[in-house]
């Protein structure tokens, strides 16, 4: 089906007459689903003939790139109509296996296994995934070179796909969604296990499940025992975090081409420590999310007044055996722990009274070390404490509402020789279950 006969997002825009709610939205919905599949068509084509898109072809392909923008600014607003009777929320089940979860596609919660930026492509935000990564670092190095020679074709289709801002470029979307998958693969509690919540407006109020009935055994003709479900939600607050990286031209003209490497992997790297701060100890003073050592609900147990060493008689296994078994006692199964890499080395040393190293009891979880947990913290007359985190990290969400997003500022430094990146995003932190988690304090050596 040529773009000539599928229907525009202006023609969809209003409701036709006669048309109910749930006709217009089925239209609107096949709509997209037609032009991403034309999309699909166009790549699939090229790529089977051994070639980049023709002219002809890429400019079909923008103008149904367009469209699927236009027409998800539709559907998000047809969404929130008080029309729409769909239950399309999320509940997260709190007691019974705490790991259930019901599905709805439009309130997705992406685990670690699953990729941002094909949730993108799936939900309209943005083409389709090429087969093909959109490097960051080529996109730069031809905004600064002009050379085009080594990008890929989703890298040229990207080029044309970006807009150029006063100023800028901004990189388009499939690169921000690599960027995003690229950080929560660095990032400590995203390896642990946390959960990527997309988020579509401001506000995001992710419903839960607290209490349910109970099944009963009972006698012949004797009354049912009845229960009621208790339900609450999480919410989820866009907020903004935003950092500039400044380069030299000659750097960037001279290191080709590992300057396309060099910086997607120094980004991510940099996001992915803010979000691993911000996770365990952010607090909740705006703009900052609120971590996990602030949240309510989170056992926290301190360890002397002045902290214990890491020693046989000080901090040791059996504090992360208690603090697992903390978080069983709620009906939750722990999935990892984060500690600093000192507590790590410390553990590692652990002896008996004869010298010889302690094997870890069986059973203790994978242990996930990351500089961000500091080891300077005061407790009581020792300026030396850490802290170690355990929990069940699926419980932990990041809702992402934008970004990371990219600007490329071709005109801010131009007078230093100099071009910078300015990457900002907008997110939060949230925890379905506070009584998932549990931090052990005054952690010494």
């Amino acid at each position: 089906m040529s773009r000539t006969t599928l229907p525009t997002a202006a023609s969809l825009n209003e409701r036709q007459a006669g048309q109910t709610f749930k006709q217009h939205y089925d239209a609107v919905r096949q709509a997209q689903t037609d032009r991403l599949a034309a999309m699909q068509t166009l790549t699939d084509n090229a790529g089977v003939a051994g070639r980049s898109l023709l002219a002809s072809e890429q400019r079909e392909f923008d103008a149904h790139d367009d469209e699927v923008r236009r027409i998800g600014i539709i559907l998000r607003r047809l969404d929130n109509s008080p029309e729409n009777q769909v239950d399309r929320s999320q509940i997260v089940i709190a007691s019974g296996d705490p790991g259930v979860r019901t599905t709805a596609p439009e309130l997705p919660l992406l685990t670690r296994g699953q990729s941002f930026a094909d949730w993108t492509a799936r939900s309209g935000h943005g083409a389709p995934q090429p087969a093909q990564d959109v490097r960051l670092g080529a996109l730069l190095r031809t905004w600064v070179t002009g050379r085009r020679d080594g990008l890929n074709d989703s890298e040229l289709r990207a080029m044309a796909e970006g807009t150029a801002t006063a100023g800028g470029h901004l990189v388009p979307t499939p690169t921000a969604g690599q960027l995003i998958d690229r950080a929560r693969n660095v990032s400590r509690v995203f390896q642990a296990g946390a959960t990527t919540v997309p988020m579509d407006s401001q506000t995001l109020k992710v419903p839960r499940l607290t209490g349910s009935s109970a099944p009963a055994w009972r006698n012949e003709n004797a009354a049912i025992a009845e229960g009621d479900l208790t339900l609450d939600a999480v919410t989820l607050t866009a907020r903004s975090m935003a950092f500039l990286v400044k380069m030299s031209r000659e750097l960037i003209e001279d290191s080709d081409p590992s300057i396309v490497g060099v910086v997607e992997r120094d980004l991510a790297a940099q996001v992915a420590l803010e979000l691993d701060r911000v996770a365990l100890r952010g607090t909740g003073t705006a703009p900052q999310p609120r971590g996990v050592l602030n949240q309510t609900g989170v056992t926290v147990t301190t360890h002397g007044a002045n902290g214990a060493l890491i020693a046989a008689d000080g901090f040791n296994y059996d504090a992360l055996i208690d603090a697992q078994a903390a978080i069983r006692a709620f009906n939750h199964e722990p999935t990892g722990v984060i500690t600093a890499p000192r507590t790590e080395q410390g553990l590692a040393k652990l002896k008996d009274a004869e010298g010889r190293y302690l094997q870890p009891p069986a059973g203790l979880l994978t242990r996930y070390p990351t500089n961000q947990v500091p080891i300077d913290l005061t407790v009581g007359t020792s300026t030396d404490c850490s802290e170690v985190y355990t929990g069940d990290w699926a419980q932990l969400y990041f809702g992402l509402r934008t970004g990371p997003m990219t600007i490329q500022l071709v005109e801010r430094y131009a007078d230093t020789g100099q071009v910078a990146l300015l990457i900002w995003m907008r997110g939060d932190i949230a925890l379905a279950h506070g009584e998932a988690f549990a931090v052990d304090t005054g952690v010494r050596g």
